[in-house]
């Protein structure tokens, strides 16, 4: 078995070990999808479990890091204090950044080193070389991307001294491999990691991009929408508010045989892996400046959305050195902050939801598969080998390809004309600022050193990828926001659409200049917030994107932000766990129109006649919001689509993990605009949204009796909407038990503050998707008052009492404060550690 996913077609070029045709029939239906990465990661069965409990029994006392004493470490210049605080955040104080990044390097490494190692393999392809065949679908997906050559480029246009902060990070994760106490991972697969390199860095920076980049799945589902309804359907099926209407489809464009499941499935586990996968996206962030604030200094929020893994995205950080100190969250195997705070400014960084990838369809010459028409001339298809090498089996080699647009996202083989059927393969390219040079990592050590607006904004001009929403406060008082990221100029359309690839016509003919991006400073509002909604008005002379999460989030998030003259630290936290639901409320007093026909209805027309709309864990009309919209989905868009596709347009279906789209948890919202405007979009001719509701209230109320029995008072969202916290290896029992964590009942869902997305299998609402992986507020008349959380905690290892130890506060909306001076340093210590010249 390959492990290979897709339509089985066009496949010469795959072989394991032999040069043995792996040609078969077309099936009819594509295989379903191998689920979420950290579930499917270990399918080798129970013997390998059994060994990995053994080692859990044998080596409990070993897998814990060092955090107290002193240790002599080669490469450093002089000593490093590492000061641990009690929930487990190190304190790094080196006399020069050399040193600094070194022991970054050092302490990440030994707090997270099977992530990093994790991470690093699975963006280069490499995970079956040590797990098996069941990661090979993966190791495809990556190798097709070719990210490794994308972290070459970026490497060689960084200046000397860039390469010295990656260079000098990189001893410091090395200096940890050499003191030979890996992480029981480790001992479970049974290998030794390679050293840790600057690409290695590099290429896990590309997979964030990716799990940011939110377009592409989109326009595929929007072309089988077109397919299916047509555009003027299509169209009335976007479930915000645009533009365009009807649909524009490209001229000469003909969706027909393009292999859209294919193609689905490698950006679904795209999406899937690395902690970046489910309905709900982007981030929410705002501030306010000292005329709005108690402290008469500005305050700044911030909470990007991921989804929940072990352990998390994110780990916490202070950084020390002359002339340099910053705050707040890095990523695993990157050097610097990402999100925090230095003694200056404060900044967050939420999703723009534009546009950089569009998918083109290339025209293949007929007569030579091998050449395809651009401009009016034929030219080969570029390609390049690759092989996977597979742990206990031979390995498997491909062929893959890429047009003057980029890579080709489909199984499209020009060694092979047409399949068996005799249909022509029409390959999909995707356009993609991935593979230009990017200079983010400049940007983040311009951004960690920058003392104001100005050095901020000089900062953000070479952030190229992905396009973020940087908000901004500093402790002068001011506040602002920055719109980044390369943001394509078409010659054509608005990139909505898989457009014709061979004229040439739709094609990118520049990006918009930095200078004429969104940007604020210190605004008449007093406020600025980013919530992932739009953020331009149709006079904004450019096209940044078309899909957004809606106006929900935002539009509470200034509700709150204005209910009150003046906002302290505490109203911010309180706004960041606001579970209030607008659409909820809504659709609660919209099913007061049905009459109740029996008691059991009755009872729960009076949980939606009372409810405030708060979807806190123990709503009963949360449950049966949820349940009833979810229901209503289905009666009408199942027999519009067909099942598959409704599916990919709902964000459901029956894998583990649902086809994750831009399009997830927007279109419940959608038709309760409609019901609100007694709008008879999508309706059977000569019925009645009344009906409707009924029979989707009755619907809900079967399932939830099923689930949760007869009681309706134990019919609560909190034991519907759990989170759960799965490490790559828990897969394998009884693996699962030592490394993973919950379920945690949480409060929530896409569209209120407190996001807690879910994607997955028909009418489950496990809190699976995208959430606040980090809550973080900056008070900026004082930067010690300033608070942090994290999902999970800060340590790698199972052991460890901070492997899990902030996921209680963090349900709770509680945070703990990110300190700086010494003395409270001395107070909540739990170890110091001095690292010393070798």
């Amino acid at each position: 078995m390959t492990g290979t996913s897709g339509k089985n077609k066009n496949k010469t070029e795959e072989k394991s070990g032999t040069n043995t045709k792996l040609n078969g029939k077309k099936p009819k239906q594509p295989p379903k999808r191998r689920g979420r990465a950290g579930r499917t990661i270990l399918l080798a069965g129970g013997a390998l479990g059994a060994i990995g409990y053994g080692a859990w029994q044998a080596g409990r006392t070993r897998f814990s890091s060092k955090i107290s004493g002193k240790l002599a470490l080669p490469g450093l210049k002089a000593e490093v204090e590492v000061i641990r605080d009690k929930w487990g955040v190190p304190h790094l104080y080196a006399s020069s950044m050399q040193d600094l990044m070194f022991a970054q390097g050092f302490v990440q490494a030994q707090d997270r080193f099977w992530q990093m190692e994790f991470q690093r393999r699975l963006a280069a392809g490499r995970l079956s070389e040590v797990v098996g065949e069941a990661t090979l679908p993966y190791d495809k997906t990556f190798r097709r991307l070719n990210l490794k050559a994308c972290a070459e480029q970026d490497y060689n246009a960084m200046s000397g001294e860039e390469r010295g902060l990656l260079l000098h990070f990189c001893e410091g994760v090395n200096a940890f491999l050499a003191q030979k106490k890996l992480p029981i991972e480790f001992s479970i697969l049974r290998y030794k990691p390679e050293e840790w390199q600057p690409l290695d860095c590099l290429i896990w920076s590309k997979v964030m991009a990716i799990a940011q980049s939110l377009n592409f799945d989109t326009e595929l589902i929007r072309a089988m929408l077109v397919q299916k309804v047509g555009a003027e359907t299509a169209a009335r099926l976007e479930p915000l508010e645009i533009e365009d209407l009807p649909m524009i489809v490209p001229m000469g464009v003909d969706y027909s045989g393009v292999d859209f499941d294919t193609i689905l499935a490698e950006f679904e586990r795209l999406h899937e892996i690395g902690g970046f996968a489910g309905a709900g996206a982007g981030s929410n962030a705002w501030a306010v400046d000292g005329s709005k604030s108690v402290t008469g200094k500005p305050l700044l929020a911030h909470d990007p959305h991921i989804s929940t893994t072990m352990p998390g995205v994110w780990y916490e950080m202070h950084l020390n050195a002359p002339d340099f100190e910053v705050a707040g969250v890095s990523i695993p195997g990157i050097p610097l902050i990402i999100i925090g705070h230095n003694r200056h400014i404060a900044w967050g960084i939420p999703n723009t939801m534009s546009d950089f990838q569009d998918g083109f369809i290339e025209k293949v010459d007929p007569t030579n598969p091998k050449r395809y028409e651009y401009r009016g001339e034929w030219r080969e298809f570029e390609s390049w080998h690759e092989e996977i090498k597979i742990k206990s089996k031979p390995s498997f080699h491909k062929e893959f390809f890429r047009s003057v647009h980029g890579p080709i996202m489909s199984d499209f083989n020009p060694n092979i004309a047409e399949n068996e059927a005799g249909t022509p393969e029409k390959p999909v390219a995707v356009c993609w600022t991935l593979y230009q040079t990017s200079r983010a990592f400049r940007a983040t050590f311009r951004l960690n050193k920058a003392h104001s607006w100005q050095d901020f904004r000089e900062a953000l001009r070479d952030w190229d990828i992905p396009s973020l929403s940087f908000t901004y406060a500093d402790t002068e008082g001011n506040i602002g926001y920055q719109f980044t990221g390369r943001i394509p100029i078409r010659g054509k359309g608005k990139g909505m659409l898989p457009s014709p690839g061979h004229t040439g016509e739709y094609d990118w003919v520049g990006y918009i200049p930095f200078d004429e991006l969104p940007s604020l400073f210190n605004p008449e509002t007093h406020y600025v917030c980013a919530a992932n909604n739009r953020l331009t008005d149709n006079t904004y002379p450019y096209h940044l994107g078309s899909e957004y999460v809606g106006g929900w989030r935002a539009k509470r998030i200034i509700t709150l932000l204005t209910a009150k003259e003046k906002l302290s630290m505490e109203d911010f936290r309180q706004i960041q766990s606001d579970v209030y639901s607008e659409p909820g409320h809504i659709f609660a007093r919209l099913m007061l129109q049905i009459e109740p026909e029996n008691e059991k209805e009755r009872q729960a027309l009076s949980y939606f006649r009372t409810w405030d709309g708060h979807l806190t864990t123990t709503s009963v009309a949360g449950s049966l919001y949820k349940m009833s919209i979810y229901k209503l989905l289905r009666l009408l868009f199942v027999p519009m689509l067909g099942e598959p596709l409704a599916n990919k347009y709902l964000g459901v279906g029956d894998d583990d993990l649902a086809p994750l789209n831009m399009f997830s948890g927007l279109p419940g919202p959608m038709i309760i605009r409609l019901i609100e405007g007694n709008y008879h979009s999508f309706l059977p001719e000569g019925q009645t949204w009344e009906k409707f509701l009924r029979q989707a209230l009755a619907e809900a109320m079967a399932e939830l009796s099923q689930r949760l029995g007869e009681d309706m008072g134990n019919w609560e969202w909190g034991k519907l909407h759990t989170m759960k916290y799965n490490h790559p290896l828990g897969a394998v029992k009884p693996l699962d038990r030592i490394f993973n964590r919950g379920p945690q009942p949480v409060g929530g869902d896409t569209d209120t503050v407190f996001q807690t997305g879910y994607a997955g299998k028909n009418g489950d609402f496990t809190a699976n998707g995208a959430t606040a992986s980090v809550r973080f507020l900056a008070d900026m008349d004082n930067l010690d008052n300033s608070l942090i959380g994290i999902t999970g905690g800060q340590s790698g290892s199972p052991f460890s009492p901070h492997y899990f130890d902030q996921a209680e506060n963090w349900a709770n909306g509680e945070l703990h404060p990110m300190l700086s001076k010494r003395a409270e340093l001395a107070a909540n210590s739990e170890g110091t550690l001095i690292l010393t010249p070798g």
